[in-house]
């Protein structure tokens, strides 16, 4: 008995140790860039950022982390974001997780000068540890990107929280508990997926303590769906939710999703959606009919309309994110002049989730006017007073969002950006 006791030690120790491996999902770091709040004043004015709107208080060291997460068959697969963590805090630091836009090349370079992750960087100036999940596929993730497919764009913010807690402890940084997503674009519609799981995983390190939606597609099956039949600017979403969707479900009977597609498109789009590092949205929009469904074989079109139950059809269903009850409280930033995600889809969630007894929920009108772009920076304004509310009072519905005189500030630039954008039709940079 007593020589045995050795051996069981040594299989204990070896177990435990692959379990608590088994369990990390932090796969590596690096600390990419560190800046001063000199240099981050610096950008601020180059990009003609006011100091009174997004304050300075914190130096912020920038990290690019790679971290497992399970893929569609349960496989573990390789992802990568960015970090951005708030140095000499007075007080603890909440997090917040921002989603981006939609790319269909899988390139992401650090960068101060892209605007999504100006934004995280504005975040963390102000004390907030931020996020920046580049989804399942993009930057240095593995396998390609499953587009507005919400159970992976939800595991990739949440595994990227498992691995930036992992990575905490290494860098000896402390949160205050609270947790905030919000997201543009697409990343309205992840950010929105990413409480929805996080809310029915339930585990009590990671309690949402609010989001902030910008300009999603939650209703995909009705006011997004419309889209596919009419004039649009963006015909790319079509191809992509389908490409993604045979790939995550297998959609259609047939061995290549691209044989769906009409020629040219049949040949065309494989180069913009396989393995793609160079080519742009803008690039494949400037190819597509102005019309998305005309991208596709008749027969196609057909099926989908004429079959209530088409597998397309009830896929996109199941990633809608209109029918369920939001625990913490949410906002629906959006512009009722965006012409790429009708701000309806926002106002579908709104009704349909107050008339299942959610009441901590409100719509966020930002402008009649702006369009997709244009209404981003304005929609980043208001998730951050929303979000500032919270971090500093708790959730306290009294508390006003927005103080009196950045109101009135942020109206004004709202006006001239409104008139300057009616003037020249220019939708901005891209979100």
């Amino acid at each position: 008995m007593k020589k045995s006791l050795p051996l069981f030690l040594c299989l204990f120790f070896v177990c435990t140790y692959f379990i608590k491996a088994e369990n990390k999902f932090l796969v590596s770091y690096t600390l990419v860039k560190s800046h001063t709040k000199k240099s981050i004043k610096a950008l601020w004015k180059k990009h003609h950022i006011p100091k009174i709107v997004m304050p300075v208080k914190n130096d912020v060291d920038i990290y690019e982390i790679i971290y497992k997460a399970k893929w569609i068959d349960s496989s573990w697969i390789k992802c990568s974001g960015i970090y951005y963590v708030p140095k000499n805090t007075k007080k603890l630091p909440p997090y917040m997780m921002f989603g981006h836009g939609t790319q269909i090349n899988k390139q992401r370079i650090v960068s101060d000068e892209d605007p999504q992750q100006g934004i995280c960087l504005m975040f963390a100036a102000d004390g907030y540890a931020a996020c920046y999940p580049d989804y399942y596929g993009i930057g240095k993730g593995e396998k390609e990107h499953l587009y507005q497919h919400a159970w992976s764009e939800a595991m990739a913010f949440i595994y990227m929280l498992y691995a930036v807690d992992e990575l905490n402890k290494e860098i000896n940084l402390k949160t205050n508990g609270q947790l905030f997503l919000t997201g543009y674009s697409q990343g309205g519609h992840a950010s929105f997926a990413a409480q929805k799981y996080l809310e029915a995983l339930n585990d009590p390190r990671f309690q949402v303590t609010a989001t902030s939606p910008m300009s999603g597609a939650y209703d995909m099956t009705g006011e997004q769906e419309k889209y596919m039949f009419q004039k649009y600017p963006r015909p790319f979403y079509l191809p992509y939710l389908l490409i993604s969707y045979q790939e995550a479900y297998h959609i259609v009977d047939v061995d290549n999703i691209y044989s769906i597609f009409k020629p040219p498109f049949d040949t065309l789009l494989p180069k913009y959606y396989i393995n793609n590092y160079d080519k742009t949205l803008d690039d494949l929009d400037k190819l597509m009919p102005k019309v998305p469904a005309q991208v596709l074989k008749d027969s196609i079109v057909e099926a989908y309309v004429n079959n209530p139950n088409h597998p397309f059809k009830i896929r996109l269903r199941e990633n809608n994110l209109t029918n369920w009850k939001p625990k913490a409280p949410v906002q629906f930033c959006f512009c009722k002049g965006d012409r790429e995600v009708n701000y309806k889809n926002s106002i579908v969630a709104y009704n349909t989730m107050k008339s299942l007894g959610v009441t901590k929920i409100k719509l966020n009108n930002l402008s009649d006017k702006l369009d997709h772009n244009t209404c981003a920076p304005f929609a980043v304004l208001a998730t951050k007073f929303y979000f500032d509310r919270f971090k500093k009072h708790g959730d306290n519905p009294k508390m006003k969002d927005v103080p009196k005189f950045l109101k009135s500030l942020s109206n004004i630039v709202k006006r001239k950006e409104e008139k300057k954008y009616l003037e020249s039709g220019k939708d901005g940079i891209r979100y």
